[in-house]
């Protein structure tokens, strides 16, 4: 503590403290998810949005809330519906984003578009772990991803009021190979927990990208997934595009409009 005069202190506090507490001064307009803030968050109670929500976080962990991550995710997707083609998601579970995105755009207008959702539905597979995520407790996550048969189910089940969605079972990248008959992409989200598998997803999906089109990566800003984060930062510098990292822990890409 630092007088700097008689009638003022100044308090040289940094954050986070030497104890991991951060402090965000309220009152809070969003507080979960790993995100505390106080700027303006009344988004969540617009009604097409509350709608988009609900279909989206049905069929999920009641507990979950991760509002600002579908916010980021139907913004991406209102700028990717106006460009040349298809979306992709790449580890879906119980398509919280994919469900919110597709009721967001009602998604079964777009009849030229389809929607391609991939996933194992049975966890992460195990060979694509490197010992460096094993260590920091990646293979954990499989617990959350159990009764992969019924949660498949549950999927085609909350998307069958969409024609244009089109769910593949299967380990990414290989089951991308689904997307040979998809000339241009113009919207894809990545989130499937390990770098390799990533890396892997990112390969085919990248030239495919429309120009403008829009990579939505879940997991970067997560200390968990710093291996990912790695993996990620080492693509862009070889690709030469840079990557916005996101408070809620996302990250977005933007394919280049024109090629350099």
């Amino acid at each position: 503590m630092k007088p700097t005069s008689l009638n003022t202190v100044h308090f040289d506090l940094r954050f986070p403290l030497p104890d991991g507490r951060t402090l965000v001064q309220g009152p809070l307009t969003y507080n979960q998810d790993g995100l505390a803030t106080k700027h303006n968050a009344d988004f969540m109670s617009d009604p097409s949005f509350r709608e988009a929500y609900n279909v989206g976080i049905n069929n999920a962990d009641p507990n979950t809330r991760i509002e600002w991550r579908v916010h980021i995710a139907l913004w991406c997707a209102t700028q990717a519906i106006g460009l040349p083609g298809d979306f992709v998601e790449c580890g879906v579970h119980t398509g919280i984003l994919s469900g919110a995105v597709m009721t967001w755009l009602e998604f079964a207008r777009h009849s030229r578009r389809r929607f391609y959702l991939f996933d194992t539905w049975s966890g992460i597979p195990t060979q694509q772990v490197s010992a460096a995520e094993k260590h920091l407790g990646i293979l954990e996550m499989n617990r959350k991803y159990q009764n992969g048969d019924s949660r498949f189910s549950e999927a085609q089940l909350k998307f069958s009021q969409w024609p244009n969605a089109v769910l593949i079972r299967g380990r990414v990248p290989e089951s991308l190979s689904a997307l040979n008959d998809s000339a241009r992409i113009a919207y894809a989200s990545i989130d499937l927990n390990v770098a390799e598998a990533e890396m892997g997803a990112i390969d085919v999906i990248w030239p495919k990208m429309t120009n403008g089109g829009l990579v939505l990566i879940d997991d970067y800003g997560w200390a968990s997934h710093a291996n990912q984060k790695r993996a990620w930062d080492e693509w862009a510098h070889r690709t030469g595009v840079m990557i916005l990292a996101l408070p809620t822990g996302q990250a977005l890409v933007r394919k280049p409009c024109a090629d350099a």
